[in-house]
C-alpha cells in the first residue's frame, strides 16, 4: 500500500500509478489517459465483483411485500377518514370520534407494517453487506 504524492488517495494491490489521478507511484510523471482509464475499469470492477451472492432475496421480498400492504392499510385508512367526513358534512350532523377511531387505527397499523418492512430491509441489507465484506477480506487474505 503506497499514498499519492498528489491527490493523497492510498492505493492498494500492484498499481504502479495513482487510481485517483494517475501520478505514478514515484511522483514523477502522470500515466496516459487510455493507460489510466483502463486502470480505473480494473480497480471499479476489482470492487463490484467481490463473489459474494445474497441469500436473502426471500426476506428482501417479504419485507417489501409487508411495506407494500401497509400502504394499503394507510391508503384505505384515509378513504374511510374521507368517506366519513363527506358523510358528516352531508347529513350535517357532526361526526363522533367514535366513528374515526377504526380509521386511525387503521392509518396507525399501517404506518406500523411500514415501519417493520423498512427495518427489516434494513436488516437484510446490512446482511449482505457484511457478506460482502467478508468475502472482499477472505479474499484479500488469500492472495
Amino acid at each position: 500500500m503506497w499514498k499519492c504524492k498528489k491527490c493523497g488517495e492510498e492505493n492498494v494491490g500492484s498499481h504502479h500509478s495513482c487510481w485517483s489521478c494517475g501520478l505514478s507511484q514515484d511522483g514523477t510523471a502522470m500515466t496516459n489517459a487510455k493507460e489510466f482509464q483502463s486502470m480505473k475499469e480494473e480497480a471499479a470492477e476489482s470492487e463490484t465483483l467481490t463473489g459474494y451472492t445474497s441469500t436473502y432475496g426471500t426476506s428482501r421480498m417479504i419485507a417489501e411485500a409487508v411495506s407494500f400492504i401497509g400502504w394499503i392499510v394507510v391508503g384505505i385508512g384515509i378513504l374511510v377518514v374521507l368517506v366519513l367526513f363527506a358523510k358528516s358534512s352531508e347529513s350535517h350532523g357532526g361526526f363522533t370520534l367514535m366513528s374515526l377511531l377504526p380509521a386511525l387505527l387503521g392509518i396507525i397499523s399501517g404506518l406500523l407494517l411500514v415501519m417493520t418492512g423498512q427495518l427489516t430491509r434494513a436488516m437484510v441489507d446490512t446482511a449482505d453487506n457484511t457478506g460482502q465484506m467478508l468475502s472482499l477480506l477472505k479474499r484479500r487474505r488469500g492472495k
